[in-house]
């Protein structure tokens, strides 16, 4: 009995393993077709406030490189001891 135990689950897994890939193959030929048709996409709302907040970061990283670049930055005490952290 103790020989069989296992062997339920390896079916299971090829099974899964087959499985997941057409999943993905339908959700894409799917949405595919809905653009095809016309049809907008739904708007993703946590997607727009990270993609915004990355252009965000983006842009005071970039302002804050040229400032440093061209001598207009001078790191301070405090700028000093949160490197060291």
């Amino acid at each position: 009995m103790a020989m069989g135990a296992g062997l339920g689950g390896t079916g299971l897994s090829g099974l899964l393993t087959a499985a997941l890939p057409l999943i993905g193959i339908v959700s894409l030929l799917h949405s595919r077709r809905q653009r095809r048709n016309g049809h907008p996409p739904v708007p993703d709302e946590a997607y727009e406030r990270r993609r915004a907040a990355t252009l965000e970061s983006e842009r005071r990283m970039a302002a804050y490189l040229a400032q440093s670049r061209s001598g207009g930055y001078e790191a301070l005490e405090d700028d000093a001891q949160e490197i060291r952290r």
